[in-house]
């Protein structure tokens, strides 16, 4: 009996472990390769290869059935080495000639301007569980495209790397400034024959965290910056240079004609980023794939659709035209070394509009209230005359107030339950209330937050209150949750309060704020009980 009951237990721990592994990983990349050269003329390849070793049939047939690669064949040449598949047995299945099927960008299709763009789909064939992709390719870029080297690479991927290898080249005489975060490896340099080679060697990078509220911007997170502008100022006063280069006649006409019938400054913002955000289409495209330009402003007007980058300027131009003084501003990580930031690690562009001697920061994008007073240091915000702006973070503020009765029909057995009702807002609404017991990255909230609940209950006559109405209050260091319940003759006032001063907690720190989220969210917190 206890051999068959040892055998039954060791059989359960190698399925629990194969079981794990397999968890763990649907796929491991055996090398990635990617290099970044800079030639004399200005003109520049990308390259990149990868050997990924298929281990599950969701990895064989969705996650990884299928490689995208995105150029602007105006300016750039894709160039295929090789592509192919070795099954398990060894057996090469080269990619076919019609599995390269190029289409336009998804974030492309509602913008005729740049339906220039391609996307090319490398369907990998010959797939099954241990076989292995290959996958070797160029992007080369004509002088000009460009205005320089601009790097912005997250080196980690969804399933684990063996070995990563990056490197970047460039003439000897070329400024190169880099940063490779989230990673203790050290650069290697050598020159030679006049090109300066900067490379790292990452081995056993693990696979991407699949946990909820993981930083913005990344902390901890393999990623190589670098770029060949002489400095961060320089790269977006290039940037800016686009933008005041672009023709804004009617756009400067359509300003004042949209706030005649505003009474302030207010109404006058009000009105033109209605506008800009919900009657102007928006297109994704990123600042790289537009090669750092913007089309004429006026003719986005016109168009009634925009890059990001396309609509702050609008946005920017018809309040300066309406008289309200404004600026585009820059946001970028602020866990980044801006001196190597070119403009592809921009997270975001947005306008700061001055409105009766303050500072109000706005979205091309969006109505919701600007995320950069919410986050404060968390990230940098820049003029794109390269003048820093200091931010600190304002915390949500929330007050509600709720009105409750309880009837006697509620009533089982003598007593009745009455469970306040949560509000839509605040921790309530940031999806809380099954957060895991361990944590292995950094835990970011969306913002600090100061949130307050008073409810006014009113009993039916001759019930009475039976829940300690003792104050509830559990602090911590980075904030606190109270309740406090008092009655006021025929009603009984509630308020729940929660207050965190702290956004971003290391692993170590997770449980404490784990238990004051749980301790806000706990339904049976929300609890009143009455007796007949």
């Amino acid at each position: 009996m206890n051999k068959i009951t040892y055998k039954l237990l060791l059989l359960l721990g190698l399925l629990a472990m194969t079981a794990t592994s397999f968890a763990a990983s649907e796929a491991e990349y055996g090398k990635v390769s990617k290099a970044w050269t800079l030639h004399a003329d200005g003109s520049q390849e990308y390259r990149s290869s990868m050997e990924l070793t298929l281990f599950t049939h969701t990895a064989m047939n969705s996650t990884y059935g299928e490689s995208f690669i995105v150029y602007n064949p105006d300016f750039q040449t894709l160039k295929i080495h090789s592509s192919y598949t070795r099954q398990k047995d060894g057996t090469i299945v080269k990619t076919p000639n019609n599995a390269f099927v190029e289409v336009l960008p998804r974030f492309a299709a509602n913008a005729p301007a740049y339906n220039r763009l391609k996307e090319m789909v490398v369907v990998h064939t010959g797939l099954e569980l241990g076989a292995t992709i290959y996958l070797d390719y160029s992007i080369i870029t004509k002088p000009g495209y460009y205005p320089a080297l601009d790097i912005n690479e997250r080196l980690q991927e969804t399933s684990p790397v063996k070995e990563c290898k990056v490197s970047i080249s460039v003439p000897e005489n070329n400024p190169l400034t880099w940063q490779l975060s989230g990673s203790n490896v050290k650069a290697s340099q050598v020159t030679r024959n006049g090109v300066k080679e900067v490379s790292w060697t990452l081995r056993n990078l693990p696979a991407s965290s699949r946990e909820a509220f993981l930083p913005q911007n990344q902390d901890g997170v393999p990623r190589l910056i670098a770029s060949s502008y002489t400095s961060n100022k320089e790269a977006l006063s290039t940037l800016n240079k686009r933008f005041n280069a672009s023709g804004n006649y009617e756009s400067k006409t359509f300003g004042p004609y949209i706030t005649e019938k505003a009474t302030n400054d207010e109404e006058k913002v009000k009105a033109i980023q209605d506008h800009v955000v919900n009657n102007m289409g928006y297109c994704a495209i990123p600042l790289a794939c537009t090669g750092y330009s913007i089309r004429n402003v006026d003719e986005a007007l016109r168009s009634a659709y925009g890059t990001l980058a396309e609509k702050t300027q609008l946005l920017n131009v018809l309040l300066n035209a309406a008289g309200i003084q404004s600026e585009v501003v820059a946001v970028y990580p602020g866990n980044l070394d801006i001196n190597a930031c070119g403009l592809s690690a921009i997270k975001t562009l947005a306008v700061k509009a001055t409105l009766g001697g303050k500072d109000k920061y706005l979205s091309a994008t969006s109505l919701a209230p600007s995320v950069l007073t919410a986050r404060g240091e968390l990230d940098k915000v820049i003029t794109l005359n390269g003048t820093p702006i200091s931010l600190q973070a304002e915390p949500m503020i929330i007050k509600e107030h709720k009105a409750v009765s309880v009837s006697k029909e509620q009533a089982r057995n003598g007593f009745a339950i009455c469970t306040l009702p949560a509000i839509t807002g605040g921790i309530d609404g940031w999806g809380m209330s099954t957060l895991n017991s361990k944590r292995s990255n950094v835990f970011e909230l969306p913002s600090l937050i100061r949130e307050e609940v008073t409810y006014t209950v009113t009993p039916a006559e001759g019930m009475k209150l039976q829940t300690s109405t003792k104050e509830q209050v559990i602090n911590k260091p980075f904030g606190k949750v109270t309740r406090t319940i008092t009655p006021k003759g025929n009603t009984i006032e509630v308020i729940r309060t929660i207050e965190v001063n702290k956004q971003q907690f290391t692993p170590a720190e997770y449980d404490g704020i784990r238990s004051l989220i749980n301790e806000w969210i706990n339904p049976d917190n929300r609890v009143l009980l009455f007796s007949l």
